[in-house]
């Protein structure tokens, strides 16, 4: 009895407390930059640790999605609740990244290595697409 107590007094807490649902959402455009900023750190941070000649690269890309999300986000009318979701999305791209790094360069299982490299190559493609607009011919 006193668990279902408990659990009534939570949900009642949780309902009564203002800002709860109406914290500030970011929008898609922040959430895009921002994924693409967590995966270009990973990159980054990868490339430093294998010594790679990729770092220049990924950190001028880290940094041009850090200045892009930080101009979509610069009035902070939203305040700290909206750069706290951003902040965890990023972190969350990141370590998603990560993974896919080393699965893609020290997996023991090739199809699942090749397949972590493919869809990592996507995304990178993706976020690079957003800056470096690819026209095809005649358009």
């Amino acid at each position: 009895m006193n668990a279902l107590r408990t659990l009534l007094v939570l949900i009642l807490s949780w309902a009564a407390c203002p800002g709860v649902a109406d914290a500030p959402q970011p929008t898609d455009e922040a959430l895009t930059l921002a994924a693409c900023h967590g995966r270009y750190s990973a990159v980054l941070e990868h490339a430093w640790l294998m010594q790679d000649d990729t770092e220049v690269a990924a950190r001028l890309r880290r940094d041009l999605f850090a200045a892009m999300l930080d101009a979509l986000t610069r009035d902070g009318s939203d305040g700290p609740a909206l750069e706290g979701a951003l902040l965890n999305f990023r972190l969350t791209e990141k370590q998603a990244t990560i993974h896919l790094l080393t699965t893609a360069r020290f997996g023991t299982d090739p199809r699942r290595a090749r397949h972590a490299a493919t869809l990592l190559g996507r995304q990178l493609d993706a976020c690079d697409r957003l800056v470096m607009r690819r026209l095809a011919l005649g358009s």
